[in-house]
């Protein structure tokens, strides 16, 4: 690639960047910078590589479904009074706990006696619905009106806690946006009203993404200085 940048006598920069991560599995982020579509159209053919028009980001997060559209093919049929160990996950600790209350709506993993396998469960009321782990962090957020993530349109930088990481599809549309993966940030109490310390920062999310794809995970967020 790099004799490829060369021939093209400084119409394409090539930047690499190394983000290994804590464990240092990452690959590195290749990006390349053009003076014009036209010029970047032409380098990528003579790789053999597909270009796209539309971002691929715009295109996945309008693909993705709504928190709103999961939750209607859920199947509210177990019952509350399941006698399983329990855990309920608290918005205090953003993390599952020892069941403390009977209240309504409720997230709750159970653990299956026979197999020790966890079994997520959204309650609405007295029945709940099995949910997937990270979509069902977002559904209890919902039902409590609750904000939990932050964006710095100055930055392009968006943030969700690290114990509540977006679904899996839509943190993928964010990432395209860089080709970053998310890094960690400390001690920055990002959102009036939510106790959180630990978030997961995406870089160079433009706000037409961030907005929509947070809209994915029934999430409006708090618009915040991150630096």
């Amino acid at each position: 690639m790099a004799e490829a940048v060369r021939a093209r006598g400084g119409s394409i920069r090539l930047i690499g960047e190394r983000r290994p991560g804590p464990l240092g599995l990452l690959p590195d982020t290749i990006m390349f910078e053009s003076e014009s579509e036209e010029a970047m159209v032409d380098f990528c053919s003579d790789l053999r590589i597909r270009w796209a028009a539309v971002p691929p980001a715009w295109t996945l997060v309008n693909w993705c479904g709504t928190l709103s559209e999961y939750e209607a093919t859920l199947n509210f049929q177990i019952p509350e009074t399941l006698n399983w160990t329990r855990f309920d996950f608290s918005l205090n600790s953003n993390g599952f706990v020892r069941a403390t209350s009977n209240s309504f709506p409720r997230y709750t993993r159970y653990l299956n006696p026979a197999t020790k396998l966890p079994l997520h469960v959204f309650f609405r009321d007295s029945h709940g619905a099995e949910v997937d782990l990270s979509w069902g962090r977002y559904l209890l957020l919902k039902s409590k009106g609750i904000t939990a993530t932050a964006y710095d349109e100055r930055r392009f930088r968006l943030c969700v806690p690290i114990k509540i990481p977006l679904p899996t599809i839509v943190a993928r549309a964010v990432c395209l946006c860089s080709g970053k993966s998310p890094v960690h940030r400390a001690n920055e109490f990002l959102v009036q009203g939510f106790e959180c310390q630990d978030w997961l920062m995406f870089e160079d999310v433009p706000p037409q993404i961030a907005v929509a794809a947070l809209a994915k995970v029934g999430q409006s967020p708090a618009r915040a200085e991150i630096k």
